[in-house]
């Protein structure tokens, strides 16, 4: 009987050595494919984020510049120049809007629905140079969606005044009786939603640098050695 219970017990630790044995054999293989595997996900992390970096930088440089003669020379665009006018107008087109209701006389009607005229004019055409510059952001890229917002916005600020502008021409008295109503609150709310818009504007030229110049450019007018060409 004592023979009998120690076979099992040497058979046990005889299996037990062979996968000891096993294990040893197979585990050095086992790291070198694990090795194998980590770097080559490494590198192909490396490889993506090199191409990742590559594209960034040819969508930036390629927004630094026009697409077109019309946009504007290089690092001097047309568009934020233009949308001076506009920006300008509709502000003061709201001014005299809450003017024509509040003081007597009521005269500020008329000023009102000419500069909402020059605003809507100044801002069609702000837009086209707008979008020119629009088409050179790369599709898929922040700078692409922040433009997208910003151009629907200002087309928003644009249908409003629009509306507007009839709404006036509509009452024949309308400088008489002051702005009509409805045509207030679209100026509120044209001009509520052109601070939203134009803030996504800046951000655009500041935050990302659309159709600014080079940084490598932007360096030499800020050196004391560099000698001045403007």
């Amino acid at each position: 009987m004592p023979e009998e219970s120690e076979q099992p017990e040497e058979k046990s630790e005889q299996a037990a050595g062979r996968a000891a044995a096993i294990a040893e054999d197979s585990s050095p293989e086992q790291s070198e494919q694990s090795e194998q595997s980590e770097q080559s996900e490494q590198s192909e992390q490396s490889e993506q984020s090199e191409q990742s970096a590559e594209q960034a930088e040819r969508s930036m440089r390629a927004a630094h510049r026009p697409s077109m003669a019309a946009a504007g020379p290089y690092g001097h665009p047309i568009h934020p120049m233009l949308v001076t006018i506009p920006i300008g107008a509709f502000v003061a087109t709201l001014a005299f809007d809450i003017a024509s209701v509040l003081i007597e006389g009521r005269a500020y009607g008329r000023p009102a629905v000419w500069l909402s005229l020059i605003g809507i004019v100044g801002g069609l055409v702000a837009s086209l140079f707008g979008f020119v510059d629009y088409r050179r952001l790369t599709k898929g890229t922040r700078a692409h969606a922040v433009a997208t917002r910003h151009m629907i916005l200002m087309d928003v600020v644009l249908i409003c005044f629009v509306v507007g502008f009839f709404v006036r021409r509509a009452d024949s008295n309308y400088y008489l009786y002051g702005t009509p109503k409805i045509a207030l609150a679209l100026s509120v709310v044209g001009v509520g939603i052109m601070l939203i818009g134009g803030w996504l504007g800046g951000k655009l030229a500041y935050s990302y640098g659309s159709r600014v110049a080079d940084e490598s450019d932007q360096i030499k007018a800020h050196s004391l050695s560099a000698p001045s060409t403007d």
